[in-house]
């Protein structure tokens, strides 16, 4: 099966939506100092400072997804100490930037509906690379119908913040397979990386 998803490597070009209104990372900075300083109201000195100390630096914005009600849900990277991670935040528009409203999010699920057409394209065009007719033929064997059915244990990728889920696969013979993939948010809608996370 490793073969086969390394023929997936190159993905088709999508027709992409425009995205929505977006923070950008010195907003979320912004809105998260706001939510920071009014948790810290009425704190003592000490505590003030102890906060300020240990607050996490915002470094990343990969991606941001529409909500409900304007909010974005957003993956932010930061540093804390000498670690590198990426969480979920979503803000809602406020006046004219951003408030923070959660950062205790799971990660966005992607719908099988928009990453299924993706998937066939990236076989057919396997297929069609063939250098002839028995090739191909092959091929489309080996693929057995693979389709898409599912979406599973999305997360984020600890480092670039990536979201990362997995596929659940079935195919013509009864087999079922799920492989493990990075998604990027390219205008407004998903899209499969092209090499499988593992």
């Amino acid at each position: 099966m490793r073969r086969l998803l390394l023929l997936l490597c190159c993905p088709p070009a999508l027709a992409v939506a425009a995205p929505g209104p977006a923070p950008d990372l010195q907003q979320v900075q912004a809105a998260l100092a706001l939510e920071m300083e009014a948790g810290l109201q009425g704190k003592s000195t000490g505590t003030q400072v102890a906060a300020a100390m240990f607050a996490p630096r915002l470094n990343a914005l990969p991606w941001c997804v529409p909500a409900e009600d304007g909010a974005v849900d957003c993956s932010v990277g930061y540093e804390r100490g000498m670690d590198q991670r990426h969480r979920m935040m979503r803000l809602v528009p406020q006046g004219d930037g951003w408030r923070l409203q959660s950062t205790r999010l799971q990660a966005p699920q992607p719908p099988v509906a928009e990453l299924a057409p993706q998937l066939q394209a990236r076989i057919e065009e396997a297929i069609a690379a063939g250098a002839d007719t028995s090739e191909r033929a092959a091929l489309r064997a080996d693929f057995d119908g693979m389709r898409l059915t599912g979406v599973d244990g999305c997360d984020l990728h600890p480092d670039s913040g990536q979201l990362q889920c997995a596929l659940l696969l079935a195919f013509n013979s009864g087999h079922d397979g799920r492989m493990t993939l990075g998604l990027q948010r390219d205008g407004g809608q998903w899209r499969l990386d092209p090499l499988p996370a593992d």
